[in-house]
């Protein structure tokens, strides 16, 4: 049992140091001084400390030991009531101020009795701290909620020394650091970043409206053909049926492409979490060219993609990365179409880097990038366009920061920007085909979405 006199600082010794000099002929006054020293020190640390007294499991452990018992992980799981008894065995010794004030308790006796109400909001802790203890650790922390005095959950971070010989064995310590405010203000910070992310991409698909409107008018006429090519071959007097039906898939095949057109707009406007999922980069460039495609050719840019047969996956959210790949690519066209130059065109690149990561760049053949901006391309409001927001790049480096990777800017040699983005790639295990099945419904809905995804047919047939 730990020694009362002592409560919470271990003078287990006989030999006291101050000064970094040991003796053993200390006087016992000078021995309660330096003892009620350090209690006041640690009754006003600004952390929130328990002494716990572990004397009771001790033996239960000890006995473990003896037989055998060497995973204590799997003995728990085969005995879980172990842990609710040690709940109700253990008990806390000694608080300090601010263990008394995060509980929202009125005095320390609030706090000194058996530690159940420690791990009220997260019971499995406890499970995860005995096997730390059994395991000869001499920490465990982990970020964690608790559940105060007065019924409030709080978050926070939950530490545990554990002791080792000569120390006192039947002696461990708790501290609890409260980041309740610092979690709310992170909460808050990340609604503010997909705020301005929603924001740049209302503002970029107002810049695309021209070339949206284009997308979705092609389908449209294909629509408004077929079906009137349909009415004059049903108007006939030898009706063809299979030109009926040829006639009526391009409609439904138009119909799909108009849909898909629609789809892919109310995803880049829409406002929601990020959601993470395993994605193949090529798919993900190829639907953000989807957005471009019409200024490309208006500007009669030349377009090429390299890229290797088989790349890895990535771990991230389809629509932000969209978003900065759209985004650079309007930059490229914009600077391009202002330059006058003969050459015209955009390069892009994705090929595997070190470290398992993926290179994505875009090369273009514009004027370039000033040197004095090449430091502040990618801050906040800072714009060299005409009417520009300067917003667009900043939330490009956001993204990709927040994906775990970079964004880089340079220019080339022979004139020309290059940006170029770093992602990390996804463990193969969230995505290898002996990780995760695939059933007739999946594979049923990707047909269909390849039907739907297929060139739009317009019949040049006439009556």
């Amino acid at each position: 049992m730990v020694n009362s006199d002592m409560e919470l600082v271990d003078l287990a010794s006989k030999s006291v140091s101050i000064n970094g000099v040991a003796t053993d002929d200390l006087p016992v006054w000078e021995v309660k001084a330096s003892d009620d020293h350090y209690r006041k020190l640690i009754h006003h640390m600004p952390t929130a400390l328990w002494q716990v007294d572990t004397s009771a499991a001790r033996p239960i452990f000890d006995r473990l030991r003896s037989e055998g018992v060497t995973d204590i992980a799997a003995f728990l799981d085969a005995h879980p009531e172990l842990v609710d008894l040690v709940k109700e065995i253990v008990c806390v010794t000694e608080v300090n101020r601010a263990a008394v004030s995060l509980f929202r308790g009125e005095r320390p006796a609030d706090l000194l009795q058996p530690v159940r109400y420690l791990f009220t909001a997260a019971p499995q802790m406890a499970r995860r701290i005995i096997i730390a203890h059994f395991e000869g650790r001499r920490n465990y922390t982990e970020q964690t909620k608790i559940l105060t005095l007065d019924g409030e959950t709080r978050d926070v971070i939950f530490s545990v020394t554990f002791p080792v010989p000569p120390e006192q064995l039947n002696t461990l310590f708790i501290t609890v650091l409260d980041v309740t405010e610092r979690l709310r203000m992170e909460a808050q910070l990340r609604q503010l970043q997909a705020d301005y992310a929603h924001a740049a991409r209302i503002s970029t698909l107002g810049e695309l409206a021209t070339s949206i409107a284009h997308e979705v008018k092609q389908p449209l006429a294909a629509i408004i053909t077929n079906a009137e090519t349909s009415l004059r071959w049903l108007a006939r007097a030898d009706i063809s049926l299979p030109k009926i039906k040829q006639l009526t898939t391009s409609i439904i095949s138009s119909a799909y492409r108009a849909n898909d057109i629609v789809q892919h707009i109310q995803s880049s406007a829409r406002r929601g979490e990020s959601e993470r999922v395993v994605l193949d980069l090529k798919e993900v460039t190829r639907e953000a060219l989807f957005f471009v495609r019409h200024d490309i050719e208006t500007n009669q840019i030349d377009l090429s993609i390299d890229s290797t047969a088989e790349l890895p996956k990535i771990l991230g959210d389809g629509v932000q990365l969209q978003q900065v790949i759209v985004n650079l690519l309007i930059n490229s066209i914009q600077a391009i179409s202002q330059a006058e130059r003969p050459n015209r065109n955009i390069r892009l690149s994705i090929e595997p880097g070190d470290s398992d990561v993926l290179l994505f760049s875009i090369r273009d053949s514009g004027p370039g990038i000033a040197d004095a901006d090449l430091n502040h391309i990618f801050d906040s409001f800072f714009t060299t366009k005409e009417g520009g927001q300067g917003i667009g790049l900043a939330v490009c480096q956001s993204i990709i920061g927040a994906h775990g990777g970079r964004i880089s800017a340079s220019n080339l040699s022979g004139g020309g920007a290059h940006f170029q983005l770093t992602l990390p790639t996804a463990p193969p295990t969230l995505y290898c085909a002996e990780q995760i099945p695939i059933d007739e419904p999946l594979n049923r809905a990707r047909q269909e979405q390849a039907l739907r995804r297929r060139p739009v047919q317009q019949c040049s047939c006439s009556t």
